[in-house]
Formats: structure tokens, C-alpha cells, sequence
């Protein structure tokens, strides 16, 4: 089994499981209400084999008569399978008291599945697409369905293997593909199976939204498998050799009698097919095999292909088949390619490149992972959270489903006979999900029709009987004599029409079943539709609605006199482009043409009448009640659903309780060996503990270490906790001194660090700020000093600490702490920082645009207007926080006109205006005299 996750913000991945493997094996083993399950499942098997469950996947939709199921117990002996009486279900015997169906054990594996994705994702994961084999029956993938919902899993899809594949490959190589196509061979051969698909990637236009585009899509054209040929069968036939090499050395004895014997052989089996897949020999072994009896034997890879003669020659199969469906020769295939771990096996490939004339296999996909990858995609793009490129996927069926009824007979009449009829409604390889109508012409009374496997020449017998019953279930249509009567005197009938859906997970759905009847406008309904239309917007509503509305509505499923007719619905998704454009461009133009036929009529003449429109067609759709009955495999009822409900949520709830109960022991146990080994071997809690502390502590330790072992084995949790409590409280005390002592030296350094780069700080941001007003600076000299007071009161604070620690001694609980100095280190830090915050959100004021005084200017200025000069030096400081109009309006009104625009021009240019309004001679002397007196500028 692969799990891969999509998270936002991962790209997709595999899964690691607890062993930190990628590969989990699909196994689980239960043992009273203790469960087990992968590798650990696999090492609890070869002592309870008959409680350890694995290879369910072929089981699932099975009835105990099923060659199937016969071959699962003639490989496994040792499982005790029954039926149930009301379902047919399959169900494992588990022992005098409990039975686990089919389906209960897959849902406690994908419950397991989930449980690792929630693990390594670090977030709850609650959907998925599920894939399973492409020969999945709807009775198998039914199954699967209701175990998602035993597992409390979201169901998105249940997709083909072959095709997850096809897609994995796609979504990598999306710009190589253009509209022609390209076209591929996947060979799958897993553990069980073996599929060979053909499969196109192209690029296509869709319509989403109002706008075109194009984007790549996955085809599959047909698929072809062996449901028997697979690794499995492989390991069986060496373990069957194995016990038969065991037997010649040991005739009285019989493995297949014993199943712990078996299972070991079982598991040597697998290890042996893996190694002669790389190496030409193996030495298979296994200690104690039976009555502590070891076993050795070597074979050859030469051997093994003796053994599987028969199995190789079924290779190429699959493969001239799937060649002879679809009628596309080896010349179109761009590639072959290789998935599923059987085809590594050597003498696999060779048949491949034989039959395939010597084409170059390609190996780039990873044989275990392409599927769970092109899954997950899948799952990303089903899922709302996340947006992925597009990649269009139709996948194909494997069965023909057909519809079988009876034909009406007309009491009238003469030597009518009951007629057996049979309709295909899926063909083998339509693209799916997909929707079709079959109507039933003739039916004016109750009836009912049954849905069946069509023509399955194309499988072989051993195919045919593993594919079990070939009816899918049984419809009792109700009400259709009521619906007839009830319309037959106003209104045409045009059959009984009942809507499937072959929907994304190849599951055959029957929507509804209605009687659709037909009548001609009436002029009542002709005044109704003009009580309704009265305004003229209405009016204008409804012919803009009719002149875009879609002419699908209008066109109805084609009917004709035979006894039935199955048309093709549209399906409303935005994955493939609909030709309803053309349809109603069509609409519209047969409307333009009869608006200008009736406007050229009445131009000609005016006292022409124009041609009354044709009465409009209403279709009437009754809706009909119908009940499905499933045949065969009965679906469990949702009694028996909740019942196996309950039964999983006991065994997870256990599985809690007992996780938690050896966390307790673990936690308990942990903690005696860990503190009993630092008080032998580490120097600190040597020195840190006196003699009579360390006495009390091991006597302890050894007294609840005794008790663990002892009287502790059945001990409930709380029991356990209390005694690790004890443990941790007379411990306290040292491990304390201990781990202050390690942090003391590195606290000290901190608090220095902090300490030196507060007191730089608070240089700097006085130096920088020492000249400058108020106004422009970020915070005021009494935040520096606060901070500065800080710094004095912490210095003063570590000298009493230090003084304390020079007297402190390995074995006295110390007064200060390193929470102490943490608290220390975060007033400084917090100090600082608002400081520097208000730095960051400082915003200076503009500064005001007043005259620049100078003394020069006075000196060539007549007294008064000197007066007024010196005036605005006054001023110079009042008139930053006054208005500035109120100081023009005092300078103007003493300073004569050209002083007065001197002074502005002083105001505008500062300097430079002053040396334009003043002599030359002098203006030397007022550029000394404004250096000396204001350096700064």
C-alpha cells in the first residue's frame, strides 16, 4: 500500500509510515481486541496466521461460491470464510465470539492509512481518492465505498490504477502533447493482477466560463487484464515448491496441516522471488520451520522460471488483446511502459520484448509509486483548497451494461405475446462519467426492468465466473397508469423516461424516472402568458430571454415507434465543450428568418395579414416513485452498517486506552533507567546530590522498577502515573540544581550581552538627539533616563547575584534562578524596544518658512524700517507657533513697499535675497558679519 499527501504548501508526497517506510503492507492482525497492522502485523502473522488478514482486495464483492474465493482458501487454508445469511457477505470466522466481513477489515486498514497521512501531514486528513483495478465490478466498487464510510473517509473518487498512471505520466510531459495526440501502452503487473492499457494524451479545447482554452486530457481507449496472473500467484508457487523439497526429507510430516509452518514457508517464498529477480540463485532457510526442524535449500532462478512456465506464457496476453479491441497496431504506440513490482522479474520482461517485436520497454515510472502520485493530483484537483493545472481525465468501462424488460401487450390486441427485450445502455469502453435516458415508449401501466452485464463473449470462462451473478438490480416503476390517466385526454405521451449517470467512480446511478407528455399551446394558456407579460419591460425580458436561452431545452429525446430508444444526456460540467453554441446559433437564425419573412409581407401590403406563428409545444415531466432492488450481492442494510460501526469505533477506542497505557509504562520506564544512569555516570548529578539523597533516590528506583515488572504489569494508567509522580518529586530538588547549574554560565552571558548593547543604545540615541528641539525628537529625555535607571537597577541587580553564586554550592538549591535572569533580559529588551518603536513611528514636523535675520540689513535700512526688521528678529521664535499672515501683516504695514519686497524675497531665498537687495560693497560685510554670527550656516 502507498499513501501519498497534497498540503498547501508541500508539493505532493509519499507517505512514511511509523517504520519510516514508504511501502506499508496491506495486513492486519488481531489478537483478542489488540491489533497490528504492516510489518508488525507480518511478524505477529507466523504465530497467528489465522487471525492475520491480508490479500483482501480479491475478496471484496465475493460470495463464498465465487472460484475467487475457492482459490483465496486453497492458497490459505488456514482462513475459516463463511457467508451471511442476509447480504451474502463475505465474513472471516474469527473465533467463537467475534466475525469481521470484508468490508470492516479494509475500513480498519484505511482507518490505518489515515492515521499515518494525519501523522505526517501534522493536520487532520479527511478525504482521498482510493485507486482500485480497472475489472472492479459495480459490486466491488460498491464495497469499497461503504468501507470509505466505515473508515470515516471522504470518498472523492474511486479511480483506476492504470489510469492514475496514465495520468502521473501525463502531468509531467503536459507540454509534449498536442492535438493529434500521442498514444501509450502501460503494462501493470502488481501483486495480484495484471492490466494492459492504451491510453491517448492530447490537448483539447474546453469552454469554462465563457472563454476557450486549451488544455491536455487523458483518454483511455481500452484495457485488457488477468485477474489471477500477479506476484502473488509467483510466491505461492515457490512456497507450494518449497514445502514439496520439505516433504521429500521429511515425508511424515505435512506443512500444509500446519498453519505457523506455512506462513513462515510463505514469507521465505517472497524473499526468494524478490532475490532471483537480481540474482541468479538463492538459499532459502528458515530455523525452526516445524518441531524445531530448520530448513535449507538452495534454487536457481532457472527453477523458479521452470516452476512459472505456464504463468510467463500468459504474459503477452493481455497485451494482444487490448491490441485486437481497440484495432491500433504497435507502429502507433509511442511508447511502452512499465508499472506494478512483477515486472521486474526478469524472464517477465523478456516475454514482454518478444511480444512486443522488440520494442524498447520504458522503465521511467516508479513501479510502486506512478498510481499513488497520479492519485493525489487527482485528489488536488477535486479538492476546493487547492488549485492545480488542469488535466482532463476519461476513463473507459470495462463491462457492458445493458436494460432488460418485458414488452407491453396491448389487451386489443390479438395473440399479443410478453416479449423479453434487451437494450445496451453502456457499451464496453464509452468514456465515463457519462449520462443516458432511456425511454420506454409504450408502458401506460406499472412496470419494471431489470439492469445487467451485457455481452461478455470478450471474457475468458475463467473471467466470466469470477465476475459472479451479471444482474446489477431490479426497478419497479410506480404510478405511471395514475400519470396516464391523469394527462392522456389533453396531452400526447411520449414515453417514460428514466435518467442514469455513470458517474467518476464507474458506479451506474439512476437519477429519476418521469413521464414526459407533449400538448399544443391552448388559449388559455396563450391569456395566462399575457395576464403574466403585461408590461412592455416584460415584454422586452422575455424576448431577450428567448433570443439567448439554449435550444437544448426544446429538443427533446428523440422518439420513434420502437419499443424503446436510449439517448445520450448532456452532462452540465465544464470538462468537455458542448456543441450548445451550435445549437443555438441555430435557435436564432431560424428566428431572424421568420422576422424578416413577416416584415417583407407586410411592407408589400399593407392590407396583407401576417401569417399567425405555429402553437407552441409544452412538455410536461410527471415524476415517478420507483424502488431498486439490488440482485446478487445484497448491500448490508444501515442496521447492519451502524452495527459495524460501533464494533471498529470499540476497537479504536481500545486501541487508545491501550496506546495510552503503554505510553505510561514507557514514560515510567524511561524514567528509571534514565535517572538511574545519571546518577552512576554524570558528574553533575554526582556532585549535585549528597549521599543520603542519592541513597533515598536508588532505593526508589529499584523499589517501583521491582514493582513494574511484578505487580505492575497489569497496572491501569492512573497507577503508572502516580508512580512516575513520585519518582519526578523526589527527584525535584536535584534536577533542578543540575539544570541550573548547566544554564547559570550561559544566563550570565546573556544578561551581559544584553546589558552592553541597552547601555550602547542609550549613547548613541543621546548623541544623536543632543542638539536637537524638542519637537524633533522621537520621545523626550525623561524615556532616555527611565531606560538609563533601568540599566543602573539591573547592573546593581547582577552584582547581588553573582556575590550569591561565588557562595553557592554544588548542593544548595539556588536563590536565583535562570527564569530571573530571563525576566531581566526581557525588561531590557522591552525597554528598548519601545524606544525604537517610537524612532520607526516618528514623523517630524515640517518646519515653517519664516525670514531669516540679519544684522547687515539693518545697518542700510532707514531707522524705522530698521525697527521693523528687528522686530521680526523678536518675533522670529512666536512666529514659528503663530500664523504666518498675522506676521506678514505687521512687517507690511511699517516697512516701506520695496523694503517690504526685499523682506519677502528674504523669506523665499534667505540668504542669497538679501545679497540681491543690498550694494555690492556691502554685501561683503554682511556675509562676515552672518558667519559670525551663525557658523552653522
Amino acid at each position: 500500500m502507498k499513501i501519498a499527501i497534497v498540503k498547501p504548501g508541500i508539493p505532493m508526497e509519499i507517505v512514511l509510515n511509523k517504520e519510516s517506510r514508504r511501502k506499508t503492507p496491506v495486513i492486519v492482525a488481531i489478537k483478542g481486541k489488540d491489533r497490528e497492522f504492516g510489518e508488525a502485523a507480518i511478524s505477529r502473522s507466523s504465530k497467528i496466521p489465522s487471525q492475520s488478514y491480508m490479500y483482501l482486495r480479491e475478496l471484496v464483492g465475493k460470495s463464498l461460491n465465487n472460484p475467487v474465493v475457492e482459490q483465496y482458501l486453497k492458497r490459505f487454508p488456514y482462513y475459516k470464510l463463511k457467508s451471511d445469511a442476509h447480504t451474502n457477505e463475505l465474513v472471516f470466522d474469527h473465533d467463537s465470539e467475534t466475525n469481521y466481513t470484508v468490508e470492516e477489515l479494509l475500513a480498519m486498514i484505511l482507518k490505518k492509512a489515515r492515521e499515518y497521512a494525519t501523522d505526517f501531514a501534522e493536520q487532520s486528513v479527511d478525504a482521498a481518492v482510493i485507486t482500485v483495478p480497472p475489472y472492479f465490478t459495480q459490486t466491488e466498487r460498491r464495497a469499497i465505498k461503504r468501507a470509505c464510510e466505515l473508515a470515516n473517509i471522504k470518498l472523492l473518487q474511486l479511480m483506476n490504477d492504470n489510469t492514475a498512471v496514465a495520468l502521473n505520466y501525463g502531468i509531467f510531459r503536459r507540454k509534449d502533447f498536442n492535438s493529434t495526440g500521442s498514444t501509450y501502452l502501460f503494462y501493470d503487473m502488481g501483486s495480484q493482477s495484471t492490466a494492459c492499457t492504451i491510453a491517448t494524451h492530447n490537448v483539447v479545447k474546453t469552454k469554462e466560463n465563457g472563454y476557450v482554452e486549451e488544455v491536455p486530457q487523458l483518454t483511455i481507449k481500452s484495457v485488457a487484464f488477468d485477474r489471477d496472473l500477479g506476484g502473488l500467484e509467483f510466491q505461492i508457487r515457490l512456497r507450494d515448491y518449497l514445502a514439496k523439497k520439505f516433504h521429500e526429507h521429511h515425508p511424515n510430516i505435512d506443512l500444509f496441516q500446519n498453519s505457523k509452518a506455512l506462513t513462515k514457508l510463505f514469507r521465505e517464498a517472497e524473499r526468494a522471488k524478490n532475490v532471483l529477480s537480481a540474482n541468479n540463485e538463492y538459499t532459502a532457510q528458515v530455523e525452526g520451520l516445524i518441531d524445531e526442524i530448520d530448513f535449507k535449500h538452495r534454487i536457481t532462478r532457472e527453477q523458479f522460471e521452470h516452476l512459472c512456465e505456464d504463468l510467463f506464457q500468459r504474459v503477452k496476453r493481455p497485451i494482444e488483446e487490448v491490441l485486437n479491441t481497440t484495432g491500433i497496431t504497435l507502429d502507433e504506440i509511442q511508447q511502452v511502459l512499465l508499472f506494478g513490482g512483477s515486472t521486474r522479474i526478469p524472464r517477465v520482461q523478456q516475454e514482454l520484448s518478444k511480444s512486443l517485436g522488440g520494442i524498447d520497454l520504458g522503465k521511467s515510472l516508479n513501479t510502486d509509486e506512478a498510481a499513488a502520485m497520479g492519485a493525489v493530483y487527482q485528489a488536488a484537483a477535486l479538492s476546493k483548497g487547492y488549485r492545480v493545472k488542469r488535466f482532463l481525465v476519461k476513463d473507459a468501462n470495462q463491462y457492458p451494461i445493458n436494460v432488460q424488460f418485458e414488452r407491453h401487450s396491448d389487451a386489443t390486441m390479438e395473440n399479443s405475446e410478453q416479449k423479453l427485450i434487451d437494450r445496451t445502455l453502456f457499451q464496453r469502453n464509452n468514456l465515463y462519467p457519462n449520462r443516458k435516458v432511456m425511454t420506454f415508449n409504450r408502458h401506460i401501466d406499472d412496470f419494471s426492468f431489470d439492469v445487467r452485464y451485457g455481452d461478455l463473449a470478450y471474457l475468458s470462462d475463467t473471467d466470466k465466473r469470477a465476475l459472479g451473478q451479471t444482474e446489477l438490480f431490479r426497478v419497479n416503476v410506480l404510478g405511471v397508469h395514475t400519470a396516464y390517466e391523469k394527462h392522456k385526454d389533453t396531452s400526447e405521451s411520449k414515453g417514460v423516461k428514466a435518467h442514469f449517470q455513470l458517474d467518476e467512480n464507474s458506479l451506474l446511478v439512476l437519477d429519476r424516472i418521469e413521464f414526459v407528455f407533449e400538448r399544443k399551446e391552448t388559449e388559455a394558456d396563450k391569456n395566462t402568458t399575457n395576464d403574466e407579460d403585461e408590461s412592455t419591460l416584460s415584454k422586452l425580458g422575455s424576448k431577450i430571454s428567448s433570443f439567448f436561452s439554449s435550444s437544448g431545452s426544446s429538443t427533446s429525446e428523440n422518439d420513434t415507434n420502437n419499443a424503446t430508444n436510449t439517448t445520450d444526456e448532456k452532462i452540465p460540467t465544464n470538462n468537455t465543450e458542448t456543441n450548445n453554441d451550435e445549437q443555438s446559433k441555430k435557435t436564432v437564425d431560424e428566428k431572424e428568418g421568420t422576422n424578416t419573412t413577416d416584415n417583407t409581407t407586410t411592407t408589400t401590403a399593407a392590407t396583407t395579414t401576417t401569417t399567425p406563428p405555429p402553437p407552441k409545444t409544452i412538455t410536461i415531466r410527471e415524476p415517478l416513485e420507483f424502488r431498486l432492488e439490488i440482485l446478487g450481492y445484497t448491500d448490508p442494510t444501515s442496521e447492519a452498517q451502524a452495527n459495524s460501526m460501533k464494533k471498529l469505533t470499540a476497537l479504536d477506542e481500545h486501541d487508545r486506552q491501550l496506546l495510552a497505557l503503554s505510553t505510561a509504562k514507557n514514560n515510567l520506564e524511561s524514567f528509571i533507567y534514565d535517572m538511574r544512569d545519571k546518577l552512576e555516570h554524570d558528574s553533575n548529578y554526582k556532585k549535585a546530590a549528597t549521599s543520603e539523597e542519592q541513597t533515598k533516590i536508588n532505593e526508589k528506583l529499584t523499589e517501583i522498577d521491582a514493582w513494574l515488572w511484578d505487580d505492575g504489569i497489569d497496572a491501569d494508567v492512573k497507577t503508572l502515573k502516580s508512580k512516575l509522580d513520585e519518582l519526578k518529586t523526589l527527584t525535584k530538588s536535584l534536577i533542578l540544581r543540575v539544570r541550573e547549574s548547566d544554564l547559570r554560565s550561559q544566563k550570565i552571558q546573556e544578561l551581559k550581552d544584553i546589558l552592553n548593547s541597552t547601555e550602547h543604545f542609550v549613547r548613541t540615541t543621546r548623541v544623536l538627539f543632543l542638539k536637537k528641539d524638542d519637537d524633533e525628537k522621537p520621545f523626550t529625555d525623561g524615556d532616555i533616563d527611565t531606560l538609563e535607571k533601568t540599566i543602573n537597577d539591573v547592573y546593581k541587580w547582577n552584582d547581588q547575584v553573582l556575590d550569591s553564586f561565588s557562595k553557592l554550592l554544588p548542593t544548595d538549591i539556588p536563590k536565583y534562578l535562570s527564569n530571573d535572569f530571563d525576566d531581566k533580559i526581557n525588561l531590557l529588551k522591552r525597554e528598548t524596544n519601545y524606544l525604537l518603536g517610537k524612532i520607526q513611528r516618528f514623523v517630524p514636523k515640517p518646519k515653517t518658512t519664516t525670514t531669516t535675520p540679519t544684522t547687515t540689513t539693518t545697518a542700510k535700512v532707514p531707522i524705522d524700517n530698521e525697527t521693523n526688521v528687528e522686530e521680526e528678529k523678536e518675533q522670529e521664535t512666536s512666529s514659528t507657533t503663530t500664523s504666518i499672515p498675522e506676521q506678514e501683516e505687521t512687517t507690511t504695514a511699517k516697512v516701506p513697499i520695496d523694503n517690504e519686497t526685499n523682506v519677502e524675497e528674504e523669506k523665499e531665498q534667505e540668504t542669497s535675497s538679501t545679497t540681491t537687495s543690498i550694494p555690492e560693497q556691502e554685501e561683503t560685510t554682511t556675509t562676515k558679519s552672518d558667519e559670525e554670527e551663525h557658523p552653522e550656516l
